[in-house]
């Protein structure tokens, strides 16, 4: 466990080596993650190491401050941010830098690569374009260790499925036993160097483009304030910087503005910044979201959704609405259309809509009104065609009579007068006196309690029952 005033120690220390702030809650964090260090260099405890801290070891203050920053990236992290390069930051500059063509592209915090790698690829797309155009895509990070993993540009196979396109995976990288890597013109396209943001920003010279996304949430508000006073100092008037979706920079500081009517991407608030045309990236989210509602890919930055959640076209003939509700009238219903015709529980052959559509209740053909129970209505279900007497299955509590129909599906005979029945009887406990005519295809209708004449029934009906037991009533020989 550490003490106290080693959290505090180790705390103050890598806020300034790195900017980041640790509260007192994220202790088990400093702990989790300087335990290895201390085991691969042989020390007994988290007390030792920070002896080691103190005494000045360099090397294992970089090891510390390495550990302590995360190094979460992924392929198109986001996609707006690179919708957004893709439709206007480029567009944008492949006028305004048509004179010079030059253009400068800084990745800060690139991590593992994933990042500027993205934007390269994009830019591969343009190079129609950029011909003869110099470009430069700088990554910078802290860690040493992470900027040699984004050099090699080595991916498993999981890295490569967290947001890449499987065309692009195709496209540009290549496997090597169980990983992959980028292609070497890619990584051409890239150069790395170690950086801390905390230092001066000078020496990386001018950039166009900032992509400063996920970095200034590790810091605190004055922190925040300064990296953005010194971004914006390397910044031409028609500059752009991206930052990531849970940050901004309101109320922290005054050298940027949003874009209009975007989220995450920041002019230079100077008179020079110019108006961007919008329209190609509306277009193309407006798109995306008809897309992603429809169960496409959207935007071609990421794998197409598991299949059981996708809407492909031509999947789906049938029209599909909600069940009527009591009281309305033609409603409809159908499954999706499939090869057979097939009616819903105690449904006959007959007439099921159109072919090859499967039935749900309140469904096809007949226009009916659902009543509640105990009310004057007529209720059809599918298909069927049948009228049922007076008297209510399902009637109100304490048996209250209405009148209404009531068909089974496919039955097209007529069941005779019931008596009133008790409350919340079942189906099979209607009583009275009728006539089950004739179905209409091989499932007879459900029985009536009576005495009942079936009339070339093509199926046999279940046989009559003397003592039908409700919910809550009695049986009729019992009251």
């Amino acid at each position: 466990m550490m003490k106290p005033e080693d959290f505090d120690f180790a705390s103050r220390l890598i806020k300034s080596k790195s900017g980041l702030v640790l509260s007192e809650d994220k202790t088990y964090l400093l702990e989790s993650r300087l335990m290895p260090i201390a085991r691969k260099r042989g020390m007994k405890d988290l007390g030792e190491l920070i002896g080691a801290m103190r005494g000045g070891d360099r090397q294992l203050v970089e090891d510390v401050v390495d550990a302590m920053t995360t190094n979460e990236s992924f392929f198109f992290r986001d996609t707006k941010p690179f919708d957004q390069f893709r439709h206007v930051v480029l567009p944008h500059m492949i006028k305004a830098r048509a004179a010079k063509r030059h253009l400068r592209i800084w990745c800060a915090a690139a991590s593992s690569g994933q990042e500027p790698y993205s934007l390269a690829m994009i830019l591969d797309e343009f190079k129609s374009q950029l011909s003869g155009w110099r470009i430069e895509i700088i990554g910078t990070d802290i860690s040493r260790e992470i900027l040699t993993k984004a050099r090699a540009g080595m991916y498993s196979q999981f890295e490569v499925q967290r947001g890449l396109p499987i065309n692009l995976l195709v496209k540009y990288f290549q496997k090597k036993e169980d990983q992959w890597q980028i292609s070497a013109d890619i990584r051409s396209k890239v150069q790395y160097k170690e950086f801390n943001l905390l230092e001066d920003f000078r020496p990386l010279g001018q950039f166009d483009i900032v992509y400063c996304r996920n970095v200034l949430i590790y810091f605190d508000q004055p922190t925040k304030s300064d990296v953005l006073a010194r971004v914006s100092a390397l910044m031409p008037d028609d500059g752009f910087l991206f930052l990531g979706g849970a940050e901004t920079v309101l109320g922290i500081s005054d050298k940027f503005k949003p874009l209009a009517r975007q989220r995450g991407i920041y002019q230079l608030n100077r008179p020079g910044a110019p108006e961007v045309d919008l329209t190609a990236l509306e277009k193309a989210q407006a798109g995306g979201t008809a897309a992603a509602s429809s169960g496409a890919a959207t935007g071609g930055l990421t794998f197409q959704k598991p299949k059981h959640m996708q809407t492909a076209a031509g999947a789906t003939t049938g029209t599909a609405a909600r069940p009527a509700a009591p009281g309305a009238a033609g409603a409809t219903t159908t499954r999706p259309t499939t090869s057979s015709t097939t009616a819903r529980p105690f449904g006959t052959t007959g007439t099921t809509g159109a072919a090859g559509t499967t039935a749900r209740p309140t469904t096809t053909g007949t226009t009916g009104t659902t009543a509640r129970p105990g009310t004057t209505g007529t209720t059809t279900r599918p298909s069927g065609t049948g009228t049922t007497g007076t008297g209510s299955s399902f009637s109100k509590p304490s048996g209250s009579t209405g009148t209404g129909s009531t068909a089974r599906p496919g039955s097209t005979g007529t069941t005779g007068t019931g008596s009133t029945g008790s409350a919340y009887r079942r189906p099979l406990g209607s009583a009275g006196t009728g006539t089950t005519g004739t179905g209409a295809g091989g499932t007879p209708p459900r029985p009536s309690n009576g005495t009942g004449n079936t009339g070339g029934a093509t199926g046999t009906t279940r046989p009559s029952s003397t003592y039908d037991r409700s919910r809550f009533g009695k049986p009729d020989d019992k009251k």
